[in-house]
């Protein structure tokens, strides 16, 4: 592949031309397709979180800014960008690298996450610690969709907004989740918005 033999970590990446970050996103789609199709694993959050997690490593100065991932298999672009593409083939097998997110693997791995609703109240405590601390890096929090339906992701927001911390939350929502939502308050909510008590927050 032109790019990802030579996207050693995100050095490297940021040496391109932002031009040439969609070639980069398709090479990244490729190899996933190639290697979880025979090792098994996620393959449609990975591939719809791709071009969010190019940007992202292009942007910011990972691992000194903290990127932070809710489900860990939405992150298999983060782990090609990062110096782990050629082992990437190995993932979910003995000895391989990991499905998920995992910190003795990768100093870019700042969260071990696994599942869903935990990332939003660890980017809480990275963010204290760097303000305590007195430091200056970024903290960076991707949360699915399917994340929000999790109480403990509401009670980080609530945690970021009364403290006024300096996070960036991506919400990479594609309206869509493994399974339909359970419970009442989604029940709520739906009725909420077919009556129009509500409106999309892109409505005018």
């Amino acid at each position: 592949m032109r790019y990802l033999g030579y996207i050693k970590g995100p050095t490297d990446l940021k040496r391109l031309k932002v031009e040439e970050l969609d070639e980069v996103s398709k090479e990244i789609r490729e190899r996933i397709i190639e290697v979880i199709s025979k090792n098994g694993g996620h393959l449609a959050s990975s591939l719809g979180a791709t071009d969010l997690i190019v940007a992202l490593h292009y942007v910011y100065n990972s691992p000194q800014d903290k990127i932070i991932f809710d489900t860990g298999h939405q992150a298999y672009a983060h782990k090609i960008l990062t110096g782990r593409y050629e082992k990437f083939e190995t993932i979910r097998k003995y000895q391989g690298i990991s499905g998920f997110l995992k910190r003795s693997e990768s100093e870019h791995d700042v969260f071990g996450a696994g599942h869903a609703s935990t990332a939003l109240s660890a980017a809480c405590g990275i963010a204290a610690a760097r303000d305590i601390l007195k430091e200056n890096y970024k903290v960076v929090c991707v949360v699915a969709d399917g994340a929000m339906t999790g109480g403990m992701s509401w009670e980080g927001m609530q945690n970021i907004g009364h403290l006024g911390q300096d996070i960036l939350v991506v919400l990479n929502d594609n309206q869509m989740f493994i399974s339909n939502r359970v419970g009442q308050l989604g029940k709520i909510l739906a009725k909420l918005l077919t009556l129009g008590t509500v409106k999309n927050a892109g409505e005018k």
